[in-house]
């Protein structure tokens, strides 16, 4: 879609009035707006009753490259970048990676956040389980988002469908209890009285905030512009040192508990409406996928609290292979009888058993120093405070497996499978 030179929006809010269409159909046509938005930067100002001066910033979009990038910030709080910019490497494109790197940069220091594209394929893959219809193909490259929540604003890149805007999802329109039509937006109106502004022409969030009487508190797009090419993307990014890069989870930098959360409201819904398996069954006879999500939110790094000492030993096989050879060769000597018949691969999968079951009680007694173990405990326990008294007993069941999940999916990251190819190279 071709863009004006410039839209100004802060007069565009007065005269709302009731729009006929629903918030699906608008939101329809929305998509179709921005998947043929051309290349654009939009600017955005930010107000909050409890920061002196508003937050500001822009995001740009080169739609040629696919590369996207978020700055704000405020004297106050200081700025923040992100970016998304594609591989050089063609053909390394998959669901779950993308086919790019994720940066930001903040206070002087550049991380590279890996996961961004996993947690999201992960969590179509579980939401699939519970019945959930297969998700549209997801973009090959990021996106980008805003998003004013009940205490912060967050920016960052995204995984987003082709049938999804990257700041409006489909669990939030069905919160839309009243649809305003204006000039140039659309608003909705939510069920917690907060509001949602998207411009018709372009899909671009238009606006949010929070009702007036609980203190001002709204994000409002200033403007959209034509991106000239992608040189102005490429300036904004910050200089920095690739030797100084560090690497870094999407849930470091990523608020995941909104992901956690429509996992269990999505794995609790089919027992809600009174039909469907028990979900904690269900995610019982799927390991693999649950500990692919946990993996993912800690991109596929040291699981956070891990020390990075031990993250390292744990993954040294060829020293563990060494250790465990000597002590197996011991063995057959010390009681020739009773190993004669014990291969050195039977040896190591017992004694890798007894590694990984000594390993989890060891993470169970340190639960206090995991800190992704104790934050979702409380945002699970807040989930359960919503439920109906007779969902209260599941919500509780499933909270549990879900925290007892990252234990086991800490365990199979510090000490992954190995195969039987592995063990036979000397």
């Amino acid at each position: 879609m071709k863009i004006a030179p410039v839209y100004f929006l802060s007069c565009l809010f007065p005269c709302l009035t009731t729009a006929e269409r629903s918030a699906e159909e608008w939101y329809a046509d929305f998509i179709e707006s921005y998947n043929r938005l051309e290349s654009y930067r939009a600017v955005y100002t930010a107000v909050s009753e409890q920061k002196e001066e508003p937050l500001q910033g822009f995001i740009v979009e080169d739609r040629s490259s696919g590369a996207c990038l978020l700055s704000f910030g405020s004297t106050e709080t200081g700025h923040g970048t992100m970016w998304w910019l594609p591989s050089a490497e063609q053909g390394k494109e998959d669901a779950a990676s993308g086919n790019g790197a994720t940066f930001a940069h903040k206070d002087g220091e550049t991380f590279r956040i890996h996961g961004v594209f996993g947690m999201s394929h992960a969590l179509d893959e579980l939401c699939r389980l519970a019945g959930s219809p297969p998700p549209a193909p997801r973009r090959p490259h990021a996106a980008p988002a805003v998003w004013l929540g009940e205490e912060d604003i967050s920016f960052f890149v995204t995984s987003a469908t082709w049938k999804t805007l990257p700041w409006l999802d489909l669990n939030t329109i069905e919160r839309v209890e009243e649809v305003r039509e204006l000039a140039a937006v659309v608003e909705f109106v939510l069920d917690d009285g907060s509001w949602i502004r998207v411009q018709k022409e372009t899909g671009l969030l238009a606006g949010q905030g929070y009702p007036v009487e609980e203190g001002e508190r709204k994000i409002v797009l200033e403007a959209v512009q034509p991106l000239t090419g992608p040189a102005e993307l490429r300036k904004e990014i910050p200089k920095v040192d690739p030797a100084r890069i560090r690497d870094a989870s999407v849930s470091e930098f990523f608020n995941a508990s909104s992901a956690h959360i429509q996992l269990f409201e999505t794995l609790l819904r089919p027992k809600k409406e009174g039909e469907g398996e028990d979900p904690v069954g269900i995610l019982a006879r799927n390991p693999d996928l649950l500990n692919a999500y946990w993996q993912a939110t800690w991109g596929n790094l040291a699981p956070p609290g891990i020390p990075a000492a031990l993250f390292r030993n744990m993954q040294d096989l060829e020293n563990q292979k060494k250790h465990l050879q000597t002590e197996w060769l011991k063995a057959k000597e010390a009681r020739p009888a009773t190993m004669k018949d014990v291969s050195f691969k039977h040896y190591f999968r017992q004694r890798r058993g007894e590694l990984r079951r000594e390993l989890r009680k060891q993470l169970e007694s340190n639960s206090g120093s995991l800190p992704t173990v104790a934050g979702l405990e409380n945002l699970l326990d807040g989930e359960i405070s919503k439920l109906r008294p007779e969902e209260v007993d599941l919500g509780r069941k499933l909270a549990a497996h879900l925290v007892r999940s990252q234990f086991d999916a800490m365990v199979v990251t510090l000490l992954p499978p190995v195969a039987d190819e592995e063990l036979d190279q000397p």
